[in-house]
């Protein structure tokens, strides 16, 4: 037996003790909405602290008449966000610029949605450029909708053929490969890398929201597909705004959609379930979220996108090949869902496209209307709210910052501070401080173009 030893603490002075509450004084504990009896430590920030941290992780921006952020608070390298934001000015030979904005939220991985930020602007704009050569400049408001949808649905198919191209036999050529031979595929020095990243390209994909606008601001065009939201705000008398939905949603929350892909599937009892595509879920995030193995997060509700291939293609590609890639399903068990894939494609390429004619305005006047486009992190922000009720928030919230009455001249900036909380400093500080070892909320990506 060994001797007890016993440590003698000299007890802390009532000065020792003061200082020990100062140190603390400014953190606080939360459930983060979730109930139950879970507790999350957040430091309480105050201004002008608070405001600073948060345009450090928004990284607010300007380009033109366009206003940005993309956020995502929780900083391990393993949640960076998945959305990408693209605002590019296009000078044609024709004469004039016109104004192209995109927002791409990805999904299982960076892999689909940087591929797709990087490559579909650029095939839209060629694609313009030779229509207005073409037209000598002028603007048919079908045909630039048009090219919007066919490039959308065109770039789509590279990602299939990018993977297809592996084998030139189809699936009946598939089927007669050894598991040997498809192995090759992905160990080959010569085209081991290209043949991976279009595999992975498959089980990933990302959402798409564009726009375009025309030099003269007479005509503005949308394309969406998936659940990222555009709205248009108006001014109709100083001071007061009216909101305008400018897409439709592509998601299991629109029952259009769910109608949509049961029709399309008669008789398969699992294409959809709980409001999502075949039932997909794992590891997801409901009204929070769920940490998984490899921690990483979906939400599987969107109807449309780029990308998620192994939707689109036979499923006998995602069982002999794809599932030789188990890490990048981050699933545990993805037999479940590729045994639902009977009669594909189960997510659409294509999008919706609306031309909306611009009101003409005299020569240096504001014409008093605005572009909300968002990824649907910041939807979740206002979960409380009905659709309705949000748009109208945003739109008020959008008008009184162009008009020069909230604390930031950046418009989307206020729209994100507004949805973490306004002036509730320490629900605002919650959403940017809270100590987890895991994301607790989606990617939010804004942007606002004045019109």
């Amino acid at each position: 037996m060994y001797a007890q030893r016993v440590v003698p603490l000299t007890a802390a002075s009532s000065l020792e003790n003061l200082r020990a509450l100062h140190e603390v004084r400014d953190f606080a504990t939360t459930d983060l909405g979730r109930g139950g009896p879970g507790r999350w430590t957040y430091r309480i920030l105050q201004e002008p602290i608070l405001s600073t941290e948060l345009q450090r992780l928004a990284g607010p921006f300007s380009t033109g008449s366009v206003d940005g952020v993309s956020f995502q608070p929780c900083q391990l390298p393993e949640f960076k966000s998945q959305d990408r934001a693209c605002v590019e000015s296009w000078p044609m030979p024709t004469g004039g610029s016109w104004i192209f904005t995109a927002i791409f939220d990805g999904h299982a991985g960076h892999s689909t949605v940087e591929h797709t930020s990087r490559t579909l602007p650029g095939i839209i704009r060629r694609s313009l450029e030779s229509l207005l050569h073409s037209s000598k400049g002028s603007v048919f408001p079908d045909a630039v909708s048009k090219i919007l949808s066919d490039c959308i649905v065109a770039f789509d198919h590279s990602i299939t053929a990018d993977f297809m191209r592996m084998f030139p036999g189809g699936a009946a050529g598939l089927q007669k490969m050894s598991s040997t031979q498809i192995r090759q595929l992905f160990q080959d020095r010569t085209s081991a890398s290209q043949n991976l990243t279009a595999a992975t390209r498959c089980l990933q994909g990302s959402t798409a929201l564009l726009t375009l606008t025309d030099p003269a601001k007479h005509n503005l065009w949308i394309a969406n597909l998936g659940d990222c939201q555009a709205v248009l705000g108006s001014r109709t008398r100083p001071g007061e705004w009216s909101a305008t939905f400018a897409t439709t949603l592509h998601d299991g929350d629109n029952p259009s959609e769910i109608h949509r892909i049961r029709n399309q599937h008669p008789g398969e009892r699992d294409c959809t379930e709980d409001n999502r595509v075949i039932g997909f879920l794992g590891p997801t995030r409901c009204e929070h979220y769920v940490a998984l193995e490899n921690w990483n997060y979906l939400k599987l509700t969107y109807m449309s996108a780029l990308g998620d291939t192994w939707l689109k293609i036979p499923s006998i590609f995602s069982q002999r090949v794809l599932l030789n890639f188990r890490r990048e399903w981050n699933v545990q068990r993805p037999e479940t869902y590729i045994a639902r894939v009977k009669s594909p494609p189960y997510v659409s390429n294509t999008p919706d496209v609306h031309h909306i004619p611009l009101p003409k305005t005299q020569p240096g006047r504001h014409r008093g209307m605005f572009l909300i486009m968002c990824s649907d992190g910041l939807a979740d922000l206002h979960s409380g709210r009905s659709r309705t009720d949000m748009i109208h928030h945003w739109v008020r919230v959008a008008g009184q910052c162009i008009e020069g009455r909230m604390r930031t001249g950046n418009v989307a900036l206020s729209l994100l501070r507004e949805g973490l909380g306004g002036d509730d400093i320490r629900l605002v500080s919650e959403n940017l401080t809270v100590e987890m070892e895991e994301r607790w909320m989606d990617d939010v990506t804004i942007l606002v173009q004045q019109l």
